[in-house]
């Protein structure tokens, strides 16, 4: 292992860490927001955290990203939140290339989320932004976001998303395969739990391993496990959200952009175990080494084999109370 990589290994490692005795404690619930937070509200403070990345850009000389939205609609604040929880991320990621600072990843309420959680959890990725902003030669410029209409769940998503994008490219060691064989890893732990409820193996047999694949290869394989969960979800009376990928998009598809599907679906089956299920979380893997997208295609191979038995499964239940 080179002195470089060994260093990019660390900085990860550091970076995830629950319990580094370096962090500043996110302390999420201090935060002091209004009860009747509305989704608009949410969208203008994403706007003032654009608008000192894009000043922390410019004096970085990164590009900018040009990446159309995602295009997704009937999306619920627990969505927002996670992706929200992805924003913290790459936020700290960004603190400690830049000043050697992190904060303790913010905990998502297990409970229904609403606006203020959402709210909460962004204001601390401003937080840490602001931080990093007084270490600079330079003053962050504050803004005044003029909305003159209403915005919903999904626009704070997809703002959010693009703004996780940008981050990215900010980033010296990128959110990458790795990252994202972590987050399926999690989400293959969250399928186990549902698949629990009927005899035989929780976890399938990896499908075999396909050389040269791509991060698009990997987002089409997670949108295949997208629709099974949706189609699970609303089986059971619940809502799920539904996004889609067109044949230009997927030519500018990255590992980040893998990495916040990948969240995403953590969130919906860690949805649907809280609300089926109702058993502890499991915890996210560590560093696994480095993975190729070809890894993370048969990795997501699992998961999607697990999904398909847990819609058999479940449309054949007839337990009271089975999923």
């Amino acid at each position: 292992m080179s002195v470089r990589t060994f260093l990019c290994f660390a900085a990860v490692c550091v970076v995830i860490s629950t319990t580094s005795s370096d962090a500043q404690p996110a302390a999420a619930e201090t935060i002091k927001v209004p009860a009747d937070t509305t989704p608009t509200d949410v969208y203008r403070e994403i706007q003032s955290i654009a608008h000192d990345i894009e000043q922390i850009r410019i004096y970085m000389g990164r590009p900018a990203n040009k990446q159309a939205p995602i295009d997704v609609k009937d999306v619920a604040p627990r969505e927002v939140i996670y992706q929200a929880s992805t924003l913290c991320e790459k936020v700290n990621r960004l603190g400690f290339e830049m000043i050697r600072e992190v904060t303790d990843k913010p905990v998502v309420p297990n409970r229904k989320i609403v606006p203020a959680d959402v709210l909460r959890m962004v204001r601390i990725a401003k937080e840490q932004i602001r931080r990093i902003g007084k270490e600079l030669p330079m003053d962050l410029s504050p803004s005044k976001p003029d909305l003159t209409e209403d915005r919903t769940p999904t626009d704070v998503f997809k703002a959010i998303v693009q703004l996780n994008r940008q981050i990215n490219l900010l980033l010296d060691q990128r959110f990458s395969p790795s990252d994202v064989f972590s987050e399926i890893t999690l989400a293959i732990a969250h399928a186990a739990k549902l698949r629990s409820r009927w005899p035989g193996n929780r976890i399938s047999p990896a499908p075999k391993w396909e050389l040269g694949k791509r991060p698009a290869d990997v987002m089409k394989r997670l949108a295949q496990c997208f629709e099974i969960v949706r189609s699970i979800a609303e089986a059971k009376g619940l809502q799920v959200l539904q996004f889609d990928i067109d044949d230009a998009s997927q030519k500018a598809i990255t590992p980040s952009d893998v990495y916040d599907i990948a969240a995403l679906l953590v969130a919906e089956l860690a949805y649907l175990d809280r609300t089926l299920v109702n058993t502890s979380a499991p915890r996210k893997m560590r560093y696994p080494g480095r993975k190729v997208p070809s890894d993370v295609y048969q990795r997501a191979g699992i998961l999607l084999r697990q999904l398909e038995q847990i819609k058999k499964l479940s449309s054949t239940a007839t337990s009271a109370g089975g999923i």
